[in-house]
């Protein structure tokens, strides 16, 4: 009994009293949960009888087009602008090494992914850590090492989630650097990251909103400053995105930013025939004869219109997506796992709560996460809730916010801590003065 005690003991003082081994185990640990459980389930093993749907959906398909002839396309006959390109170029080589579609292809990319959430474990660390401080990130870091949701996208969706998250904290470690340089490379870099964010997944153009309101909103007596690195931060993303823009207006006759379907989207949220979730009001032209459907400019039209005409009906769809985004989609309830992992969102909302009115030595740092996680839903409200992956940018940062609600309470309850190591200069790197 005492051989096994003892090296739990020496595990647990490791993890409070040394940081380079609180974040490496935290990063390991979270690898090691992916691979696990997708070698013990077979996560791997994808159904070609569903056309793939769960082995890259959109993304996959198109990089097995790309590695048969060079398009950027659905079907290999018609360029399609509805799908941000990043992760189908990232998906490619692996096709093009394993087979495409090939069982090997996948345990490489399920891998590729998971090593993605150990890299995204580290900046999530290393995030909280700067927000309120060594508890707290090693909680944010543990949180996430067994956090259900990134488990499921790392090994069970071939996607960009992963890789998208990754992306998200690397930004917001570098944001909360500009404040205190008086460089404009911090803002440049923001600019590029978010560049490549938006072409992994462009449900994150509203960082070109949430970057400068915080920027502008938290610079005391610096605003001038703030809004020049705003408009570099904002400058460089659009640049990033520019030839694909170009490159998607051409193929759509419409300009674009990063892909072209934000206005069948929010006609399929707002029509007669909506529910507030993805399955119903497909055009039947859209889906027989995708190249000839109607022009985003229609939709958006017909959507407008709609609202107008039943600002009531409108409401009342924006209350119902509201509840579908942050708990069970309409339809999908009778799936055990996704009732269990709605509550335990909830449950982190709560605890984030809590820490919200007890906010420590570094409010106007943390507001940068509650600004995304405020902003980042709108587009989700008045178009229409449909896949989980949606959310899941926001989640790892809730997590974030709620080590601290747990910190917080155990402190509230009387409960002492035990001394962790804070970080020296040499590791917090971008650390700035709170």
């Amino acid at each position: 009994m005492n051989s096994t005690v003892i090296p739990l003991k020496r595990l647990m003082e490791s993890w409070l009293h040394n940081r380079s081994f609180a974040i490496w185990a935290a990063s390991l640990l979270t690898v090691s949960v992916r691979v696990g459980v997708s070698f013990v389930f077979k996560t791997y093993q994808f159904d070609p009888a569903q056309d793939y749907w769960s082995f890259g959906f959109e993304w996959g398909r198109i990089a097995s087009w790309l590695v048969q002839n060079g398009m950027f396309s659905l079907d290999g006959k018609v360029p399609t602008a509805d799908t941000d390109p990043l992760y189908s170029l990232v998906i490619v080589p692996f096709f093009y090494v394993f087979g495409i579609f090939s069982t090997t292809a996948a345990i490489g990319l399920i891998v590729f992914q998971s090593l993605l959430c150990g890299l995204t474990t580290w900046a999530l660390f290393v995030l909280a850590e700067k927000l309120y401080g060594p508890w707290e990130a090693r909680l944010a870091a543990l949180l996430f090492a067994l956090y259900p949701a990134s488990i499921f996208f790392a090994v069970n969706r071939i996607g960009p989630s992963s890789l998208s998250v990754l992306l998200l904290c690397l930004i917001f470690l570098v944001l909360l650097a500009i404040p205190n340089s008086g460089r404009f490379t911090w803002a440049m870099l923001v600019g590029l990251l978010m560049g490549l964010l938006i072409l992994s997944s462009s449900d994150n153009l509203s960082l070109f909103l949430v970057v400068p309101l915080w920027l502008i909103l938290m610079a005391s007596r610096q605003r001038s400053r703030m809004l020049v690195n705003s408009i570099v931060a904002v400058g460089i993303g659009l640049l990033v995105l520019l030839p694909w823009s170009i490159r998607n207006s051409n193929a759509t006759g419409e300009p674009t930013i990063s892909k072209a379907n934000l206005g069948y989207h929010l006609w399929v949220g707002n029509n007669p025939n909506a529910t507030g979730f993805y399955n119903t009001s497909i055009p039947p032209d859209f889906v027989s004869n995708p190249q000839k459907s109607r022009k985003q400019s229609d939709y958006y039209s017909m959507a407008f219109s709609w609202i107008a005409e039943n600002p009531q009906q409108f409401l009342i769809l924006t209350l119902r997506r509201i509840q579908y985004f942050w708990y069970v989609i309409a339809g999908r309830a009778d799936s055990r796992n996704e009732l269990i992992q709605g509550w335990l969102l909830l449950t982190m909302i709560a605890l984030a709560a809590v820490g919200l009115f007890h906010p420590g030595r570094s409010l106007r740092d943390v507001s940068l996460l509650w600004l995304f996680v405020a902003i980042y839903p709108l587009v989700f409200y008045v178009t229409h809730a449909s896949f989980y992956r949606h959310r899941y940018h926001i989640e790892p940062f809730v997590l974030i916010l709620a080590s601290h609600g747990l910190s917080v309470l155990w402190a509230l309850l009387g409960l002492k801590k035990s001394a962790v190591q804070a970080p020296s200069p040499v590791d917090v790197g971008l650390s700035h003065k709170a």
